[in-house]
């Protein structure tokens, strides 16, 4: 079985899934194999050929027993494509997932954050350093693009149009995102000032090299977000998606609606901003403007 997973991993880096989207359908099949080898014997095809629609459902209620709903379904989608994955090359006749209908969740909210706590984040690396010219740009670019940590770290040089203030971010549905004017001062400033000498590989097209001047790390941007949280007193759970929430947040508050944040975003379903369609309610709206003063300035002149 391992080689199969090993198989099916190859198939979506072919297919361009992120690099922690395919460790994570890796490490859910991993945790499948153990449980079907759970007798002392060694998991073969033959044993996934013989793999029941009741099988799934007594594995399912294992992960309930430990895991929260949503990483359920996660490792329940990963043993969908990985089934599928079989289906297609021939190696089974049917998947015992076919017709599994998972168990739903309903979101909750995302962290909101407010304008003058994005600016305090935004503003906490020191630019007279290249490296805090840097993760200001970074921070910038997440918060003005709404882009995901994995994009971030994929975008090259000649994914910035600057003449036209957009970016190209490459995802898994390809797109291209205006970029703030702020953010376009940074990065001019970034290219100008602080990547030049900081690659190991002169010729290396990435945008964001680390301190070994190899493009940065996913843990690397992670860190460096969570530090600048702390030195801004944002006493909020943080992380990079944060940024991604604030973006979306704010330009529904702004007067967007969710098919806008879907084309932003690269989604292909409309569904998938479902996370964001309570932005829209009055209570939300007054709670937030209530909140924040200088948004309750701009309602009560609105």
């Amino acid at each position: 079985m391992n080689r199969l997973i090993l198989q099916f991993t190859a198939q979506l880096y072919l297919d361009r899934y992120a690099e922690n989207s395919v460790q994570n359908h890796r490490l859910d099949l991993q945790r499948f194999r153990a449980w079907l080898e759970r007798d002392g014997t060694v998991a073969t095809l033959d044993d996934l050929k013989a793999v029941s629609r009741q099988d799934i459902l007594d594995y399912q209620g294992q992960l309930a027993q430990r895991l929260k709903q949503r990483s359920v379904n996660r490792h329940l989608s990963s043993l969908r494509l990985f089934f599928r994955f079989l289906q297609t090359n021939g190696l089974i006749a049917a998947s015992p997932l076919d017709g599994l209908v998972f168990p739903k969740i309903i979101p909750g909210l995302p962290t909101l954050l407010l304008p003058g706590e994005v600016t305090a984040l935004v503003e906490a690396p020191q630019d007279s350093h290249y490296l805090g010219l840097r993760d200001r740009a970074m921070l910038e670019l997440l918060y003005s693009t709404g882009m995901k940590l994995h994009e971030l770290i994929r975008l090259n040089v000649e994914d910035l149009q600057m003449d036209t203030a957009l970016v190209r971010i490459r995802g898994r549905r390809e797109r291209l995102v205006p970029l703030t004017d702020k953010a376009v001062v940074l990065l001019r400033r970034y290219l100008a000032e602080a990547r030049p000498g900081r690659l190991l590989h002169p010729e290396d097209p990435c945008l964001f090299p680390g301190r070994s001047g190899t493009r940065i790390t996913r843990m690397g941007v992670w860190k460096l977000v969570k530090k600048y949280a702390k030195a801004a007193e944002i006493g909020k759970n943080f992380n990079p998606r944060t940024l991604r929430h604030a973006f979306a947040i704010h330009l529904i508050l702004g007067g967007m609606d969710l098919s806008g944040i879907k084309l932003l975003f690269g989604y292909k379903q409309l569904e998938a901003t479902a996370l964001y369609a309570h932005v829209n309610a009055p209570d939300f709206r007054a709670a937030y403007f209530a909140y924040h003063p200088l948004a309750a300035k701009r309602s009560s002149v609105e």
